[in-house]
């Protein structure tokens, strides 16, 4: 058996094992650091061997041994050798997990109590959520960072600082709903994060990942279905299906991004749209809003919008003066902006991104909100001049060609390349 085969075959298990370690360790770094010693005799023995009857019990059964050891030495070290070397060049095996729902369903519990267990109370929200999509989805260090956006090197002193946190701390599992409810805000975040690098990816031939925003549907229903009765889980939910339902009008038969107000809405699922809208009407019924519930109210106004020039903009923007209450980042002001001038006027929107005064350099795409309402505003130079410093920042090829359409549109000489 070649050793590639034998990394297949471990990718499809991986999940499950460290799933059954965490339970038996009690810690997540110890049970990481138990499979890792457990991959790299496997590949070693079934090379030789050939392929054990049970190569997910024989994994489990050497893990644990390997746990017994290091408790023993009383030392924990990392344990990343070239059986990691092997599995990191070939795709992370949620790829495999989606694309095969049996496979995701017999891991939906496990891949859940992997997810709370990342969110450890000793963790930062965000230490919690890096962690979490490193551990669990398997994205890169690059991709976490663009997810956070922040530079690679920061993410990865990030995910240091939180492993390490974990093995002071220690790791008390929260995967039942009265442990794991005060990690929740931290799960849904994560899960939010891996729908938004599928949704409009940094990474590959194509800016949609529909693996990665398959995965995070499947987590968020899942943990719907743990915490039924809590508004913001179902929020993000409802959020997820309806930018989801949207995803087939997303990119043209050359595979390249179509904005919102061009999409052909006939190609959205209305149903999922349906299904969806009912969902945020359970959650806000509760009475208590939050930030997702209010993402999801937000995207409603748009599916709802027969057109593009039927978009309920003052509604919009008043919702993202509700998000900013909740999460006053730079990338809310930036769309508030935008809805603001989509609703009152481009100097409106303007007015407020000047007085938010937001570092470009930490959130780029203020340079194409601001290129965008210049433009309506019908100062073409000065739009011309932001929408190419969004050019620059753009994170994919796709992105960037989009900009550069938009540039092209600008009247001359502006519009010239």
């Amino acid at each position: 058996m070649t050793r590639a085969a034998g990394a297949e075959v471990i990718r499809r298990v991986y999940p499950s094992v460290v799933g059954k370690l965490l339970r038996f360790t009690g810690s997540l770094v110890d049970a990481e650091d138990a499979v890792h010693d457990a991959l790299e005799r496997a590949l070693s023995a079934w090379t030789a061997s050939g392929l054990p009857d049970s190569p997910e019990a024989w994994l489990v059964t050497v893990a644990q041994n390997a746990h017994r050891d290091r408790r023993r030495r009383a030392r924990r070290t990392e344990s990343h050798g070239d059986a990691v070397d092997v599995l990191a060049q070939l795709s992370p095996w949620a790829r495999i997990a989606v694309s095969e729902p049996e496979v995701l369903r017999g891991f939906k519990d496990e891949l859940l109590q992997l997810l709370f267990a990342c969110c450890h109370p000793a963790l930062e929200d965000g230490e919690s959520a890096a962690l979490a999509l490193a551990t669990v989805v398997g994205l890169s260090s690059d991709e976490i960072a663009r997810a956070f956006v922040v530079a690679p090197r920061s993410m990865e002193q990030r995910l240091t600082r939180a492993r390490k946190r974990l093995r002071e701390k220690g790791d008390v599992l929260g995967t039942t709903p009265e442990r794991g409810l005060a990690r929740l805000p931290a799960v849904l975040r994560t899960v939010h994060l891996l729908f938004n690098e599928g949704y409009w990816s940094g990474e590959g031939d194509s800016p949609i990942r529909a693996d990665l925003c398959r995965l995070a549907i499947g987590l968020a229903r899942s943990v719907v279905e743990t915490y039924p009765r809590e508004p913001e889980a179902v929020g993000l939910l409802s959020l997820l299906e309806l930018h989801d339902a949207r995803r087939d009008a997303r990119l043209d038969e050359r595979g390249s991004p179509v904005a919102l107000p061009d999409q052909d809405r006939t190609r959205w699922d209305h149903g999922a749209i349906a299904r969806a809208t009912a969902l945020l009407d359970r959650a806000l019924a509760v009475g208590t809003p939050g930030p997702f519930q209010t993402e999801a109210a937000i995207a409603a106004v748009h599916c709802r919008a027969c057109d593009a020039d039927a978009t309920e903009w003052h509604e919009i923007a008043s919702l993202y003066a509700l998000l900013e209450t909740f999460r006053p980042t730079p990338g809310v002001r930036v769309n508030r902006a935008f809805a603001l001038g989509k609703a009152k006027g481009p100097a409106e929107g303007l007015e407020l991104l000047a007085r938010a005064d937001i570092d470009a350099k930490g959130y780029p795409y203020v340079h194409l909100v601001r290129g965008a309402l210049l433009a309506e505003k019908g100062d073409a130079e000065a739009a011309a001049h932001s929408l190419r410093e969004a050019a620059r920042a753009a994170r994919n090829d796709h992105e960037r060609r989009q900009i550069e359409e938009r540039i092209s549109r600008l009247p001359a000489p502006w519009g010239a390349a």
